[in-house]
Order: C-alpha cells, then sequence, then structure tokens
C-alpha cells in the first residue's frame, strides 16, 4: 500500500471528526512518511509498521473524542468516547449493549423514585391541610346524594297536593301519589282526611290526629295544634323545623316517617313506603343527604359515604370507597415519600458510581490505545 492510499484512508476514518482535527492527524502522519522516506526506508516499510489505517483511525478517534471529553467533561462527551472504544473490537461492542441496558434502568429508576417522591408529598400536604384546615374536602364515593333532588313526576301546580310547589330555599321532599302527605316549600302539607293515622311530636307537645270512618279524633297537648295551619280545603300544614318527629299511615298501606337526628332543623331521618316502594335517607344539617336506601321488591339502591350497592334480583353489584379517618392514607403518603427518596438518593450514588467507573475505564482503554500507537511509531 502506498502512502497516498493509506492516508487517503486514514482520513476517510477520521471522517466524523472535525476538519481542523483530521487535517492536524494527517499532517503528523505525512510528516512521519517524510522521516521514515528519509531515513531510508521504504513506504510499504512505514505501512507495515503503522498497521491497518482502518483500526489506527478508530484508535485515533477515541483519542481525539477523549481530548474533548478533557476540554468538556459532560455525560454525552464520555458517551461518544465510550463508542469510539467500543469499534475497536467485539468484546467492547458486547460490553456497550449491557451498559446501555443498565443506563435505561437507571433511568426508568430516576422516573419511579421522582414520581413516588411527588406522589408522597403531595398527598402528605393534601391529606394534612385537610385535617388541619379542612381543605381540599374528600368524599369517599365520588357523587352525593342531596335530598332537595328528589322530585315528583306530577304536573306543578298551585295546589299543596300536587307536589310541585317552588322551592323557597328549604330542602323539598316531594312524595309521589301520596294523598295524605306533601312537602310545599318550607312547610309538610298533610291530609288528616286521606290519612289513617297521624302522630306528631312538635316543640310545643305531641298531637294525634285518627280519621275513623271520616270523623277525626284530636288528640294534643300543650300548643302542638297552634303550629299548624288549617286551610279551607281541609289541609294541615306545619314547618319542618316546629317537628321533632312525625309517623303517618293511609288507608293504602303507605307510610312516611321522619325523625330528627341533630340540633340542626334540617337534620332529619326519613323512612317513605309508597305503593310498594321503600326509600330511606338522612338529611343532613346542610340539606345533604348522608345516606340513600331505595328498595322496590327485590331491587334495592344502596348509597353512603363508602359504598354504593345495587341489586335486583339475584344480581348485584357493590362499589367500596375508601373510608375511615384518612390515617392509612397518610401512612401510604409517608411510605411513598420515603420510598422515592431513598429511591433518588440511591439513584444518584449509582451515577455518581458509574461515573467514576466509566472515567476509570476509558483511561485505561486510551492508555492501551496510545501505548500501541506509540509502539507503531516506534517501529
Amino acid at each position: 500500500m502506498t502512502q497516498d492510499a493509506f492516508i487517503q484512508q486514514l482520513r476517510h476514518g477520521l471522517r466524523s471528526l472535525p476538519k481542523q482535527v483530521v487535517d492536524e492527524i494527517v499532517a503528523d502522519y505525512r510528516e512521519y512518511f517524510g522521516d521514515a522516506l528519509a531515513a531510508g526506508r521504504s513506504e510499504a516499510e512505514v505501512v507495515a509498521a503503522l498497521g491497518d489505517p482502518v483500526k489506527l483511525a478508530r484508535e485515533l478517534r477515541a483519542q481525539a473524542t477523549f481530548r474533548q471529553w478533557e476540554t468538556r467533561r459532560s455525560f454525552g462527551n464520555l458517551l461518544q468516547v465510550i463508542v469510539s472504544i467500543a469499534g475497536l473490537g467485539l468484546l467492547q461492542l458486547l460490553l456497550l449493549i449491557p451498559f446501555m441496558v443498565y443506563l435505561l434502568m437507571l433511568t426508568i429508576g430516576y422516573v419511579v423514585s421522582s414520581g413516588l417522591t411527588v406522589a408522597g408529598l403531595v398527598t402528605v400536604i393534601a391529606l394534612g391541610s385537610h385535617h388541619v384546615f379542612g381543605w381540599p374536602p374528600f368524599h369517599s364515593v365520588p357523587f352525593s346524594f342531596e335530598s332537595s333532588d328528589v322530585r315528583t313526576d306530577q304536573p306543578a301546580s298551585g295546589n299543596a297536593n300536587s307536589g310541585g310547589a317552588k322551592d323557597d330555599g328549604g330542602a323539598r321532599l316531594a312524595i309521589a301519589n301520596m294523598k295524605a302527605f306533601q312537602v310545599d316549600g318550607d312547610h309538610f302539607v298533610l291530609r288528616p282526611d286521606a290519612a289513617r293515622r297521624i302522630s306528631i311530636v312538635t316543640l310545643a307537645g305531641p298531637i294525634d290526629i285518627r280519621n275513623d270512618d271520616g270523623k277525626l279524633k284530636i288528640d294534643s297537648v300543650g300548643g302542638a295544634r297552634d303550629l299548624f295551619k288549617v286551610g279551607p280545603d281541609g289541609t294541615w300544614s306545619i314547618a319542618p323545623a316546629d317537628i321533632i318527629a312525625l309517623d303517618l299511615r293511609d288507608d293504602e298501606g303507605d307510610k312516611v316517617s321522619v325523625a330528627r337526628i341533630g340540633a340542626g332543623a334540617k337534620s332529619m331521618a326519613w323512612d317513605i313506603r309508597n305503593h310498594g316502594d321503600h326509600v330511606s335517607f338522612v338529611q343532613g344539617a346542610d340539606g345533604s343527604g348522608k345516606s340513600l336506601v331505595v328498595r322496590s321488591g327485590s331491587e334495592s339502591v344502596v348509597i353512603d359515604r363508602d359504598h354504593l350497592a345495587i341489586r335486583g334480583g339475584s344480581d348485584g353489584a357493590v362499589i367500596v370507597g375508601s373510608h375511615g379517618s384518612g390515617i392509612g392514607a397518610m401512612i401510604y403518603g409517608f411510605a411513598m415519600l420515603v420510598a422515592g427518596i431513598v429511591g433518588l438518593w440511591l439513584c444518584l450514588w449509582l451515577t455518581r458510581m458509574t461515573w467514576r467507573g466509566l472515567v476509570h475505564y476509558v483511561q485505561r482503554q486510551l492508555h492501551l490505545i496510545t501505548a500501541r500507537l506509540d509502539e507503531g511509531h516506534a517501529a
């Protein structure tokens, strides 16, 4: 092989390097050829001493990338050095593949650890803020039931028996197809002539109304009767705030039971049986229902703060939400936070050890390459 052919192959092997670097390397080897020829050696002898120009280009390329990494130490430049060294032989290439897999796993470790850290931190802060300040609010089941949303299918009219009166701001419960009991705005409207018996405990005392074949028998204590407004059509109306408990039954077997369960006027428990259907729910002090039970024959729907259960005959479905005081969720949050921090520390430690190992490996390989190049020049 002639000098020009050797230089041409060498230049081609160095084409990935900057042109200025390639020109300097080519100039050095032309000078080396000139000195050898001046000493009486032939081009063939010099080429044989230098070896394969393709392999020589790989070694020189590894040296050049190593110098570039020494000038600017970054992971990208170090990776270029490793790739250059891997191109020198099959063994290095086989080592490079597991190393790339290792880097991929390390990257996944960073992502997972960061995710656990962020999730744990958000959970701890959110639950801590919820328990201390009451914000943000959490609901076990992602929907709520409000008793004021229960409406009748009857057409609206001005008659209290229609069940379609407008809501004046209080909780409105419309009982469909019941003649003896309706809700009109902020009043309970009763028809004693359509009921069999009505027992009410008011703030002023108890009152009991019985219907014996169209004849009303009224027993009251204190000023309970004065709390009612009797209309010309025979309806009795009373504000729910004046009632402690109410029990109404009619001739068709329907019943309505209402009982106050808290200090607030709107904190009541309802139990309604109407034409074979059974509805029970708890109306909170803020007017929102905390639980709902609806039964019709073998079919039922149960909704409370912890679960939703739907059953139709022999088929059923249950959705269970989170419950409790949130201590378990707080523990999970702390566990995620600790796991994320430990994972990040481990990833950082592995990164540091990997960096040191790579630098040591690259320096050792470049030392071997430099020694081989020096031997070729000396030959």
